[in-house]
């Protein structure tokens, strides 16, 4: 049987729960930044972009992007990420199927790893208050390896990168030969993710696509049974 890896967001929850949290963390610097929360997250959002085209770990750590964007506006204090998530992880929810599919692939054999660029310390919470502890066999963390999903050892001993993003859960993973399974529209946002990162996508392509997480059990069969 395989391992599978499946990327957290935008794949087994929607890319936006976390929109909540980062709004609230800006309204609170730009009230004492003397600008607007847009503009907060248009900094951060920059920072991020860098510290992403490096491929460093770094982008995933939101406390100090927050605080370094605050620190530039003469801000000294940013709230914890940690707990203001706490505030808003009630209102997270699973994707369609996301249930249905950890369950069936388990049913199959598999062991299932739910492989996240984000810290342990941000998405360890969001994991447990879902459920998916207790849906899946292992966590992997960027800051659990060192890297983001983009060196050999975040991915060893793994078969298949299930996941929404173009260059971490296709591009990265295929040059370490596993099998990879896009969720979303393909085109789309390979087109999206390769202006944005700088990487050119034009010969990369997914094993399979799919646009419902409960396809994901049957192609996995499809890919190693062909």
């Amino acid at each position: 049987m395989a391992t599978i890896l499946i990327d957290l967001d935008g794949t087994l929850i929607p890319l936006d729960a976390w929109n909540p949290v980062f709004a609230e963390i800006c309204t609170y610097i730009a009230k004492r930044a003397g600008t607007t929360p847009e503009e907060i997250w248009r900094r951060a959002r920059r920072r991020n972009l860098e510290l992403l085209r490096a491929l460093d770990l770094r982008a995933f750590d939101w406390q100090r992007i927050l605080a370094e964007t605050a620190a530039e506006l003469g801000v000294d204090e940013v709230p914890d990420v940690a707990r203001v998530l706490e505030r808003h992880l009630p209102a997270f929810r699973l994707n369609d199927g996301a249930v249905e599919a950890l369950a069936e692939l388990k049913a199959a054999g598999h062991r299932v790893e739910i492989a996240t660029n984000g810290l342990a310390y941000y998405q360890l919470p969001v994991i447990r208050r879902l459920g998916l502890d207790e849906l899946v066999d292992g966590v992997r963390t960027s800051d659990r390896y060192g890297c983001p999903k983009t060196c050999p050892q975040y991915f060893q001993g793994a078969d298949v990168m299930i996941g929404d993003n173009a260059v971490f859960d296709v591009y990265f993973p295929q040059k370490f030969g596993l099998y990879t399974i896009f969720y979303g529209n393909w085109e789309e946002e390979a087109a999206a993710h390769s202006q944005r990162m700088q990487i050119d996508l034009s010969k990369a392509a997914p094993h399979a696509v799919v646009t419902n997480l409960r396809e994901i059990p049957r192609v996995i069969q499809s890919l190693f049974s062909s």
